[in-house]
């Protein structure tokens, strides 16, 4: 569904009130966060493997913005940039993760014993997220941040905050006429790396050499051919 110019701008003033989306989406306080036992809660499951696995380096984009991702000396980066009023995560991770924002400013939830708490961070602010507690990331302006995290990463999905991100960036969406965010990514691009996880990258990159010699071979081996039987004609 796409709103008309009329609802756009009902639905852009609905944005700009205070807290416009908790009232839509029954968010489950009271679960054990900060320990392992949130993960037996039936509002928790298992997160998108896609964020642990992506290959390193490469680019994501979608209609939220992009997502760059390095590795620095042995140690995982993200780089996002996400666009006015979207939301971002409604995840909860399993090592504490590290944020810096770099310019713009972002709102983090964060769902705690007694509740959900809202703290803004403006350029230059850095913050870190503990272990097995959901939140969300909402940008109130454009915005560029740096994230890392210790360990092996894992996530999971906490479905309250995960079904207001999304609700959240439909709204958005429409009110700047294009249409429902689809979240998923429209494209990916990959850059292979020769030093990437579990040496995969450099066997591909040696089966492509091997293969470009070949080629090279082969065709310089026709060329000689036909130049010799050239010769062997005139003569």
């Amino acid at each position: 569904m796409v709103l008309d110019k009329k609802q756009r701008s009902a639905a852009l003033e609905f944005t700009k009130q205070k807290d416009p989306l908790e009232g839509m989406v029954k968010v489950e306080e009271y679960v054990d966060v900060g320990t392992e036992k949130v993960l037996e809660s039936p509002h928790v499951s298992e997160g998108p493997g896609r964020i642990a696995n992506s290959p390193v380096p490469s680019i994501y984009v979608d209609d939220r913005g992009e997502i760059h991702r390095f590795r620095v000396g042995g140690t995982r980066i993200n780089m996002l940039f996400s666009k006015k009023d979207v939301m971002r995560s409604g995840y909860l991770h399993n090592h504490k993760t590290f944020t810096f924002v770099v310019k713009g400013n972002v709102e983090l939830w964060l769902l705690e014993q007694e509740g959900t708490t809202k703290t803004m961070y403006g350029a230059g602010s850095f913050f870190q997220i503990d272990p097995f507690y959901p939140h969300i990331l909402h940008f109130l302006e454009d915005s560029l941040i740096l994230e890392y995290w210790e360990g092996q990463f894992q996530c999971w999905y906490y479905h309250p905050y995960r079904r207001l991100v999304q609700l959240q960036n439909e709204l958005v969406a429409n009110c700047h006429e294009e249409g429902i965010s689809s979240s998923i990514g429209q494209w990916q691009r990959l850059v292979p790396l020769d030093q990437g996880e579990g040496g995969t990258n450099s066997v591909v990159s040696a089966l492509l050499w091997l293969g470009t010699g070949i080629v090279v071979g082969a065709v310089s081996a026709t060329g000689m051919l036909w130049y010799l039987a050239h010769l062997s004609k005139r003569k």
